[in-house]
């Protein structure tokens, strides 16, 4: 029985591993799983709800079409089931979304020949779930923004006592990012909060507000990681921030890989805080030191793949290869220095920056470019894997011209 459409990409290893690997989800995310596997021997499989850039990465063994797969649980239960039944060997399922994560390890128990090095439901959702996460933070006393969680009927008195501009953003971002397009709505004033909230109240969506960390871009600091089965950080890789877009609440377009010493608070705090929730498993935190007092905030913990996964194996540490090692019974061995100095760009993403800086009159193409000098990483680009980049750059083209088009019928009346 066949599962959607699928299509083959030849590939040859020096290594083999007998066990394959299936990623529920494509993008950048993706994409970084097939090719931290797949480089190292994997057969790796993608599920995805419609075609993605990374299915034409030759590190794909195939893909699968399946409308649905990355965020409906009967779906993802029903596709595992039917692949299970294609396999010999056990298959390690990589989540790349919030649901996705939810929903494999709701599955992954009743599976017969599916694994997956993941949490149970309950501690991913609290890191998933925003409102569970702040309250657990809160609770621990770890630093973070202070966060308010108001609905349309209670009072607004203390938000009115927060200074704006403040962030207005849900509870689960995944769904929300699919509606609006965007992380959240920056308000200025009460009016302003007032209309959101009903807004998020006719969608039933839950919402938090949130102050806004002063500070530039470069104060932002990330740790991706891997704790195994025994909570043990048996993988810790810290980078900061150059360069965001959009500038405000954005994703990074450059970083740099930094020692884990220069972190060595961040590190140190997170660490408790996962191992004391009982996590296990990949994650990426964000921290930003608030430019008024110093101190470093944790802003947010993903409790599976990210972006930039395939960055931390530039420099030495593959990450996404622990977690499988491990959920097909190797014992991992810590890895405790990397490559600093190592730039991560993500071309296309960066020169949006650089067009908003050109257009605020504050653009030195030096300064531009001076980042770019070094080792890097280029996301998406890879000398051993281009096809992905050319497709994403076709995507982006296409997605261009139909909304000139659009313009342009709007103008004619059309």
């Amino acid at each position: 029985m066949s599962i959607g459409s699928t299509r083959f990409f030849g590939g040859e290893y020096l290594e083999k591993f007998e066990n394959p690997a299936v990623v529920i989800g494509g993008g950048i995310n993706g994409l970084g799983v097939i090719r931290n596997l797949g480089r190292n021997g994997v057969d790796v499989y993608c599920a995805i709800d419609e075609k993605d850039p990374a299915i034409y990465s030759k590190y794909c063994k195939g893909y699968f079409s399946l409308p649905g797969v990355e965020n409906d649980l009967t779906k993802l239960k029903s596709f595992l089931t039917i692949f299970e039944h294609q396999i010999t060997r056990e298959a390690v399922v990589f989540p790349t979304s919030d649901i996705s994560a939810i929903n494999v390890s709701s599955v992954i128990p009743k599976m017969e020949k599916c694994v997956a090095s993941i949490s149970d439901k309950e501690t991913l959702e609290t890191l998933v779930k925003k409102t569970k996460f702040y309250h657990s933070l809160k609770t621990m006393g770890v630093p973070h923004p202070t966060t308010l969680f108001p609905s349309i009927s209670e009072n607004l008195k203390n938000i009115q006592e927060t200074p704006f501009p403040v962030f207005v953003k849900p509870s689960l971002s995944q769904i929300f990012s699919q509606k609006f397009g965007k992380k959240g709505f920056i308000v200025n004033s009460k009016g302003e909060l007032n209309r959101y909230l009903r807004l998020m109240d006719k969608y039933k969506i839950d919402v938090m507000v949130q102050e806004i960390v002063p500070g530039p871009a470069t104060n932002h600091y990330l740790i991706d990681g891997y704790l195994d089965k025994n909570f043990t950080p048996v993988a810790l890789f810290a980078r900061r921030r150059l360069r965001m877009w959009p500038p405000s609440l954005g994703n990074s377009t450059i970083c740099e890989s930094v020692p884990i010493s220069e972190v060595s608070d961040m590190k140190e705090t997170l660490v408790e805080y996962l191992t004391s929730i009982g996590f296990r498993g990949i994650f990426n935190a964000e921290f930003k030191r608030d430019s008024r007092d110093n101190v470093c905030k944790l802003l947010e913990v993903n409790a599976r793949s990210w972006w930039y996964n395939s960055f931390p194996s530039t420099c030495g540490v593959n990450i996404i290869l622990m977690a499988y090692l491990e959920a097909i019974g190797r014992t991992l061995k810590p890895v405790r220095h990397y490559e600093v100095g190592t730039k991560l760009i993500y071309f296309m993403e960066d020169i949006k920056w650089a067009l908003s800086m050109f257009y605020q009159r504050k653009f030195s193409f030096r300064q531009w470019l001076s980042p770019m000098i070094g080792k890097r990483d280029w996301a998406i680009f890879a000398r051993d894997d281009v096809n992905p980049f050319i497709m994403s750059v076709l995507k982006t083209a296409r997605i261009f011209m139909s909304l000139k088009n659009v313009r342009v019928g709007l103008k004619q009346g059309k």
